[in-house]
């Protein structure tokens, strides 16, 4: 058993939790009520979604094209684009832009790409301070957790719990209100923000056509410590390019309104490059991982995903298991589908059975990536390439060679224990009893019966 299976039966344990499960049944149940009402606003919300999903893929195909375009006109407005090829070449890059500075803080946005390439221990590691700029991850670091959710990064954690965490930090009444709690930390986190002279954002897209770095929030705190930051760094995957501006009227809209379930992110900006005469701004663009899933003509939809957090938000596996046992930073099924393949398949093939093919998450997708089609694609790799549970696999094949001999179905009761003990791991049944096996087939109690 490897270590992420090893982490994923441990993390998992959480969906027998029912304050666990209660939590997460009220806050995605929130979520889900603001997205039926936000889809009210349009007037046919499946044409949008396919138009969306037409931009995105056009982009896909272009991607070579639309990303040296984006890099010549970054550079002409006064930027720097560097290319990582993995995490280890973003940290480092990230390292030789702000490792000699005597400053040596800085502020980071939510973004699921920065804790892809795990910039927070890095900087750790190097005695960077980091301060976020994200209510939700302000939160979560004073309370020494991680990210539950893309777009909701304290989803797993109560009211209450808040209160005890801002209590036990910084002597916050207990019974604060939650107006009050949000009041609190964001003016905590306002006065950390002028403390950085740099500032290490994700991006929602890369336009093309006059190399600028969309930057969609709710908060306002990224544009804040973007002001106030003498150097920006973006980190980006190479499929958040987009041909044209024109493109973010249907996309931002939409994204929003599938993300939180309101019509529109308060703050949307798009920067161009560096601000003022000694501002400096760095766009890294990491691969990652990202064009081995480009090869794969199936897989390869879900570069297209907005991260907008919807399929998390609806998915029955992950309200049970939490956002921790998926074991990195893209959770959920979009997760499922891209880690195997961005990370490593052996390592990670256990997630292919993390679905059950309702088809929640195709639903409400903002770009209508076929998602639950992915999901089997990414199980055919796994069959293919012979990695996994290799004792799972083994009993599968047991069950479906009993199931076409009917001498095997009428085999004694003690052998098919026998059978069963061999295979079955003792740790797939650590809350539920192995059900017993009947002492006859149905075929031979139908005999006796006549």
């Amino acid at each position: 058993m490897n270590d992420s299976l090893r982490k994923f039966k441990y993390d998992s344990e959480i969906a027998f939790n029912e304050e666990h499960w209660q939590k997460m049944n009220y806050n995605t149940g929130c979520y889900e009520k603001r997205f039926a009402n936000s889809r009210n606003n349009y007037r046919n919300v499946e044409l949008e979604r396919e138009r969306a999903f037409l931009l995105r893929n056009k982009s896909l195909l272009n991607m070579e094209k639309l990303l040296v375009d984006f890099e010549t006109r970054f550079k002409d407005n006064g930027g720097q684009v560097l290319w990582a090829c993995d995490a280890d070449d973003a940290l480092q890059m990230i390292w030789d832009i702000i490792g000699k500075r005597s400053n040596n803080s800085v502020s980071r946005s939510n973004s699921v790409v920065l804790d892809e390439i795990g910039i927070d221990d890095y900087l750790k590691q190097k005695g960077v301070q980091v301060y976020d700029s994200s209510i939700g991850r302000y939160i979560l670091k004073v309370a020494g957790k991680e990210p539950y959710h893309p777009v909701y990064p304290a989803l797993n954690l109560s009211k209450e719990e808040i209160g005890q965490v801002l209590n036990k930090q910084f002597k916050l009444k207990a019974d604060s209100t939650t107006k009050q709690l949000v009041n609190f930390v964001r003016h905590q986190v306002n006065q950390d923000l002028p403390k950085t002279q740099i500032c290490i954002t994700g991006a929602n897209y890369l336009l093309a056509d006059m190399g600028g770095v969309v930057l969609s929030e709710n908060e306002g705190n990224i544009v804040k410590s973007c002001a106030s930051a003498n150097i920006h760094i973006v980190v980006a995957g190479i499929d958040k390019v987009i041909s044209s501006v024109e493109d973010l009227s249907i996309l931002i809209p939409l994204t929003s309104a599938h993300a939180t379930g309101s019509g529109m992110t308060s703050v949307n900006s798009i920067t161009m490059g560096p601000s003022g005469d000694d501002g400096r701004m760095y766009v890294i663009l990491l691969n990652n991982g990202r064009t081995d899933i480009l090869e794969n003509e199936v897989i390869r939809q879900s570069l297209s995903c907005t991260h907008c957090g919807a399929c998390v938000s609806v998915c029955p596996i992950y309200k049970n298991i939490g956002g921790y046992a998926y074991g990195t930073p893209y959770i959920g099924p979009i997760g499922t589908v891209m880690t195997p393949l961005m990370y490593d398949l052996e390592e990670y093939a256990h997630l292919a059975s993390l679905c059950s093919l309702c088809g929640r998450c195709t639903e409400v997708c903002p770009v209508k990536i076929p998602i639950e089609d992915l999901m089997i694609e990414n199980r055919r790799i796994v069959a293919e390439e012979r990695v996994g549970d290799t004792r799972y696999d083994s009993l599968v094949k047991t069950l479906i060679g009993h199931c076409k001999s009917r001498k095997k179905m009428d085999c004694p009761q003690w052998l098919k224990k026998v059978e069963v003990k061999q295979l079955v791991n003792k740790n797939n049944f650590t809350k539920r009893m192995m059900p017993e096996l009947a002492p006859k087939s149905f075929n031979q109690m139908s005999k006796t019966e006549n």
